[in-house]
């Protein structure tokens, strides 16, 4: 049903994603366990183990007199596949890349001596500090679970980096990760393992991040492409605000129309709107009323709209979208 395999000169493993040891369907111990095969930090027989968990790192340290550590760090990250869905197609994950790396004992030590001279497994847990504010978005959280003797501690931060440093324990905890990532070198840890990733794919981190790398080839494109983007992006809020002027004047009763969608919109080099999309099925599209509405109506404006007073050079794109005051432009280049 599930397999764990190796590349064979990266050293990575790889576990095939469950639907039943997803994040709302398992707990935290039981994904760790599942899919990285480390048992929860309760049950542990070490005298002290702490364990740090990140959206992309999980860093073990073990202990059995609370001076000599030893450890190790597992970088992760979840990679995509295409797949095709009602609206085209679309990147998913289905398996998680990983690789386990020994942290030196010096390092180690340091780091374990540190979270216990500083006790950091006493501050409280996000929902116990008084105004810690939950209302950010897609900012993740980091976990800590820690062992000392026969005590256990699980501590959860949600989106610690944006809390106002003036609320109570903020600072020790963002010097307590500062910290950890210092002497144990997670960034450059984590950056040689994305360095090895395989090319040419999507990936995702923490569950909502989705990023691409490139192969050579297309790294190679992409540093020659650089004065095309240049120039598009030197020209970039003229067009912007120019087709957000004509279209409020010609559509002034915008707010008054059902037109939900977001409009994907593609110009040619001499500025003329060659296509506009939007994510929807082939049978919303026939038989959706506002739709065809509201692609008459934009396509009707555009008609009227000329940008010949300036040169694009080169096909480029924006989105359009239907907001409550107003039709507002968004530019979708990656510069």
């Amino acid at each position: 049903m599930t397999s764990i395999s190796s590349f064979s000169q990266q050293e990575f493993e790889r576990k095939k994603l469950n639907d039943k040891y997803s994040w709302n369907n398992s707990t935290q111990d039981e994904r760790n366990e599942y899919y990285f095969g480390i048992k929860p930090v309760k049950s542990s027989k070490s005298e002290y183990h702490f364990r740090y968990k990140k959206s992309n790192q999980i860093i073990d340290l073990q202990s059995e007199n609370g001076i000599n550590f030893k450890g190790q760090i597992i970088n992760l990250i979840q990679e995509n596949k295409e797949v095709k869905t009602d609206y085209g197609k679309d990147s998913r994950a289905f398996n998680y890349i990983f690789e386990r790396k020994e942290i030196p004992s010096s390092e180690a030590s340091k780091a374990g001596q540190l979270i216990l001279n500083q006790k950091s497994y006493s501050i409280p847990t996000d929902s116990l500090i008084n105004n810690w504010s939950f209302s950010w978005m897609d900012c993740g959280a980091i976990k800590f679970d820690y062992k000392v003797k026969t005590n256990f501690y699980q501590k959860t931060y949600t989106c610690a980096r944006n809390q106002k440093d003036s609320l109570e324990f903020v600072i020790e905890i963002k010097k307590l990760t500062d910290s950890l990532s210092q002497i144990l070198e997670l960034k450059k840890s984590y950056d040689d393992f994305n360095s090895r990733l395989p090319k040419g794919k999507y990936y995702t981190i923490g569950g909502w991040i989705i990023m691409y790398i490139m192969t050579e080839k297309q790294s190679e494109g992409w540093r020659n492409g650089k004065p095309i983007r240049d120039y598009k992006k030197s020209i970039k809020d003229t067009i912007d605000n120019y087709l957000e002027l004509k279209l409020n004047e010609l559509i002034p009763n915008s707010t008054e129309l059902n037109c939900y969608d977001d409009y994907s919109l593609t110009f040619s080099k001499k500025g003329k709107l060659k296509s506009m999309k939007v994510n929807m099925g082939f049978l919303e599209r026939m038989f959706d009323n506002d739709y065809k509405k509201c692609r008459r109506i934009l396509k009707k404006a555009f008609r009227k709209i000329k940008i010949d007073f300036i040169d694009p050079k080169y096909e480029f794109y924006r989105n359009l979208r239907f907001g409550q005051k107003e039709i507002y432009i968004y530019d979708p280049t990656v510069y």
